[in-house]
């Protein structure tokens, strides 16, 4: 089946989700290196009736907007960006980002999937900025995000409990005039 494509730049695509999706988002998001880096997941179980209520979840979540990262070259799904908790009154909302499938990872990929991802933040949902945070030790992570021009603002002192030991939450956000220039 060909997937629905809403943005695409050089090297992807964000596509829709599609119910099929579920079942790499299982495996995915049970790998526990992976659930390191999303701080609040870290050693949970994730069951496939677990991903199949968030799948259904975000569908109906005027307030979620999550896509699909594709990658044109090779054809598959790398995993998912999303903007959460969209507030529409006040133009703002949080970046999520994920990329699981490790073989894809330090491509460029996710500098990518953010820079559409703010595009239909700012350009299509007239947003004024887009939040996010990320996990101290994520220092690739933060490199893309400060290539992207988003500023930090804040950082939440031992919020996050990995490997026996407390890292800082770090909050960085970006405006939509800083973005669209």
């Amino acid at each position: 089946m060909d997937r629905v494509k809403v943005l695409t730049w050089e090297k992807i695509s964000l596509v829709v989700p599609e119910k099929e999706d579920i079942k790499l988002w299982y495996v995915w998001v049970n790998d526990i290196e992976t659930q390191s880096y999303l701080g609040s997941m870290y050693g949970e179980i994730i069951t496939i009736e677990d991903e199949e209520d968030y799948y259904d979840s975000i569908r109906k979540d005027t307030s979620t907007k999550l896509f699909c990262i594709y990658t044109e070259e090779s054809k598959k799904l790398i995993w998912n960006v999303s903007l959460m908790w969209i507030d529409y009154k006040n133009r703002k909302a949080e970046l999520w980002i994920a990329i699981f499938d490790k073989e894809q990872q330090n491509k460029w990929y996710g500098t990518e999937s953010i820079k559409l991802m703010l595009k239909y933040a700012f350009e299509v949902l007239w947003l004024n900025k887009v939040n996010l945070r990320f996990v101290e030790f994520n220092k690739r992570a933060q490199k893309v995000y400060e290539k992207i021009w988003f500023k930090q603002v804040g950082r939440l002192t031992k919020e996050i409990f990995v490997w026996w030991k407390y890292y800082d939450d770090i909050l960085m956000e970006i405006f939509a005039e800083d973005f669209i220039k």
